[in-house]
């Protein structure tokens, strides 16, 4: 194993001397509340240590994304490339102990099959454990025993997803001859068990694109990380907050992906010829179904934000599949779609709505996966926002600071 994977420093750690203090009584932080990432209105961004995440989408990898938000070194660095080819090689180890199944797929699967939705069911996986998963790992683990759950989260997520997706565990050669033989990257195994059926170079550059979109940038206000901080003050394991993560999704967080998914399927099966009708025959479609929507007041799901007037990741990942040649049916309903939004209410897409178009036109057909993808990222903020918070008092803040901050918070306000 490289040693890189058990020998960074988060500058988070480091000393911050006689910086400005909060009203915590703590150094004031990179971010709002935290040092690995947050939002910024002015402009609009996503941020995550100190790098807007349009600048990593497209220019980096998703390992490449993890080494840069677990050790706090931006990409183009030597140490960077060492610690992505170290968390390429582990998360490649943790996937082929996962191949051959194991308990927590196990459990993903009964529930799955029994009717629980996909993400929880793939929550109760984690809350099983992977101990025999670990029992079949060669040498011994590296010494940041944190980063080793985040990452064995990270690849296992996919396949908790797919075995609850399916009802049954992944079986190498039983899903439509997919293979994870060959799967080097975490975009590449993605491609496999979502069961998506274009695996060319545009692909997984347009999966990887995804996976680094996801993975971090909110800072702890969205509720799939608030809650992994809220639960480790507990004293839960770190894999037991992440769970949490899974169980804070919901339609109006991640989950507007699964419903564009599906709302973008039947659409694409309403035109003449299907997805093999001409470009001219889509962009008609498009914009003739968010005429009907809008016009009856159904809601979009997939457009405006709870945050930002424009959510900056899908103009700058649909410039980027340009670039990269990905294209197809649902590339052209989203652009019509979203053209018509646009000129009729003034509504922008936002990444649940770039997903779910992305997923479709790779050829992933269960909706599911709009979120399972997301959060499946999403593992990497969720584990680094929980260490974090866990270096903190298991409350946030010790008691005198917590009856002060009570008395200054008005009834109701929650």
């Amino acid at each position: 194993m490289d040693t890189t994977l058990d020998s960074g420093t988060n500058a988070s750690t480091t000393s911050t001397g006689d910086a400005p203090r909060n009203l915590l009584g703590r150094p004031a932080t990179r971010h709002r509340g935290t040092d690995i990432d947050g939002a910024t209105l002015e402009p609009e961004a996503l941020r995550v240590r100190d790098l807007d995440l349009n600048a990593l989408i497209g220019a980096t990898t998703f390992e490449g994304a993890l080494a840069h938000l677990w050790f706090d070194v931006a990409p183009g660095n030597t140490a960077h490339g060492k610690h992505e080819a170290a968390i390429r090689t582990r998360l490649a180890a943790f996937a082929s102990a996962l191949a051959p199944g194991s308990a927590a797929q196990s459990v993903a699967a009964d529930l799955g099959a029994a009717g629980v939705a996909p993400v929880f069911a793939a929550a109760s996986g984690l809350l099983r454990g992977f101990d025999d998963v670990t029992a079949r790992m060669p040498g011994n683990a590296p010494d940041d025993a944190d980063l080793d759950t985040m990452l064995l989260c990270a690849a296992a997520a996919p396949f908790l997803l797919h075995a609850a997706i399916e009802g049954r565990p992944f079986a190498a050669g039983t899903d439509g001859g997919a293979s994870l033989d060959t799967a080097a990257t975490q975009a590449q195994r993605m491609l496999v068990l979502t069961g998506a059926t274009r695996h060319d170079a545009q692909a997984q550059a347009a999966m990887d694109m995804l996976l680094v979109a996801w993975h971090a940038g909110f800072g702890y206000i969205t509720p799939t990380v608030l809650a992994p901080r809220v639960a480790i003050g507990t004293g839960v394991t770190l894999t037991q907050a992440i769970a949490s993560g899974f169980l804070a999704s919901g339609p109006s967080h991640v989950g507007a992906a699964l419903e564009a998914m599906h709302w973008l399927a039947a659409l694409a099966r309403s035109v003449p010829g299907g997805i093999d009708a001409p470009p001219a025959a889509h962009d008609a479609a498009g914009r003739a179904a968010i005429d009907a929507a809008l016009d009856a007041k159904h809601t979009l799901y997939g457009f405006g934000h709870p945050l930002f007037v424009a959510d900056p990741r899908p103009p700058h990942m649909r410039g980027l599949f340009a670039a990269h040649g990905f294209d197809g049916a649902y590339v052209t309903l989203f652009d019509a779609c979203c053209a018509q939004a646009d000129a009729r209410r003034a509504l922008r897409p936002n990444i649940d709505f770039l997903t779910a178009a992305t997923l479709l036109e790779l050829g992933v057909a269960a909706p599911s996966w709009g979120v399972g993808v997301g959060l499946g990222a999403r593992i990497a903020a969720m584990a680094a926002h929980a260490v974090e918070r866990r270096r903190r008092p298991a409350f946030g803040v010790n008691s005198a600071t917590a009856r002060r901050l009570l008395a200054a918070v008005p009834v109701g306000w929650l």
